[in-house]
């Protein structure tokens, strides 16, 4: 457990009426928000109608503008534009654009400051945070936030904040229970249930495609393994199918949309909307459009399978090998995968051709990491969880525990006679 303390407390609430919490699933690409289990609208858009609002800072005007207006510089001013700055917090890293000069540190407080206007209205924001940051890493994130007057209730590792939230799926089965705050949890268990599990949890993100093992017992959730591999992180994928895209461009047509910059953010823009369409088996659609020409270009899903074939067998190497980790005594028994993870062209398939017989392969919902990170900020603003960040291990909540206690035994497995 990584010990970064907050220096002001939340405010309790002088009414007596529910506290609203929010919590943030923060990476390097985009910060994704849900509202506590209690309240009617889990999903919170923070760039409405877009439910993401991207870590990008645009610096082509005369202040710097946090959003999608960075996003659009992303091929067609390059130069002007901040992105995958989170990894370098503390770093001596700088962008320089027109009459600006950022540091990852100052990129973030331009962004934090947009999130504290979208986040007013909660009285406690947590955030769940990639594994690849170092201790040292969030103290530096922890200051900004506090700098630009975010109610931070705490901080913790997105792997660890699903564990926990899905702790249910993964120990045994005592029936549909209801929670203290009153929302109800379905309790499945495995075939031969046992007192702990371990869980793989894959993520992506611009910097790298993360990996997280944690076990799960009857008392808390613990880190046993962990890796990041910037080489296949989601911003290579795109970079690969984008030259995969405009070299068929120049074999159709003999121009690359490369050489227009209007035309490679155009076709760079299409990229992660047709990701998600290929991951649901249908046809990419892009179309390249400049100011003399255009082409559409149609491709399967075994075309973008095709196109990053090197990155999916360097992606699958490194999670077979965090999946074989010494801490591991076997298999785990499930993979998650999150939505981004999910997306890249491939994975899902080959993690699941290539992991154990008995290890489940899921992809979790967009909001998951968010919704987990808004369980824990109300066990932070009830005193029940330390003011620090939770990086190692995160003990379940106090009902679930109670719970599991009290559940009678599973029904022994008797042979029938003949």
């Amino acid at each position: 457990m990584g010990w970064v303390n907050w220096s002001r407390k939340p405010a309790p609430d002088a009414k007596g009426e529910p506290v609203r919490l929010v919590g943030v699933d923060l990476n390097a690409g985009r910060a994704r928000a849900a509202a506590e289990r209690a309240a009617k609208n889990r999903l919170v858009l923070l760039d409405d109608p877009h439910p993401e609002l991207p870590l990008a800072v645009s610096l082509e005007k005369r202040a710097p503008e946090a959003g999608r207006a960075g996003l659009a510089l992303r091929r067609r001013l390059p130069h002007l534009t901040v992105t995958n700055y989170l990894p370098l917090l503390g770093q001596p890293h700088e962008w320089a654009g027109g009459r600006h000069r950022l540091d990852a540190a100052a990129a973030l407080g331009v962004f934090m400051d947009r999130l504290r206007g979208l986040t007013a209205p909660y009285e406690g924001v947590a955030f769940a945070l990639p594994a690849y940051l170092g201790l040292s890493q969030v103290s530096k994130f922890v200051q900004v936030a506090q700098k630009a007057r975010v109610k931070l209730v705490g901080t913790a590792g997105a792997a660890l904040a699903l564990a926990i939230d899905r702790a249910a799926d993964l120990l045994g089965d005592i029936g549909p229970v209801q929670s203290p705050a009153g929302w109800v949890v379905p309790m499945h268990r495995p075939a031969g249930g046992s007192p702990a599990a371990t869980v793989l949890v894959l993520e992506a993100d611009e910097h790298a495609l993360t990996g997280t093992v944690v076990r799960v017992d009857a008392e808390q959730a613990k880190v046993l393994a962990s890796g990041a591999w910037p080489r296949v992180g989601l911003k290579a994928w795109r970079d690969r199918i984008l030259d995969a895209v405009s070299d068929r461009c120049i074999r159709l047509c003999r121009r690359d949309p490369r050489d227009s910059a209007e035309a490679e953010q155009g076709l760079y823009d299409q990229i992660d909307e047709n990701l998600d369409r290929v991951r649901h088996g249908y046809r990419a659609a892009l179309h390249v459009r400049s100011a003399h020409w255009y082409q559409d270009l149609h491709h399967t899903p075994e075309d973008f399978e095709a196109f990053c074939a090197p990155l999916l067998r360097g992606a699958l190497e490194a999670v077979r090998e965090l999946a074989g980790a010494p801490a591991l005594a076997e298999p785990p028994r499930a993979v998650w995968l999150t939505h981004e993870a999910a997306r890249l062209p491939g994975l899902v398939s080959a993690v699941h051709q290539h992991m154990a017989e008995r290890t489940a392969v899921s992809v979790l919902p967009p909001e998951a990491v968010a919704a987990a990170a808004a369980g824990l900020a109300e066990r932070w603003k009830t005193e029940e969880l330390p003011h620090v960040h939770l990086d190692t291990a995160v003990p379940l909540p106090r009902w679930v525990v109670d719970l599991r206690q009290a559940a009678p035994a599973p029904p022994r497995q008797t042979g029938a006679r003949k």
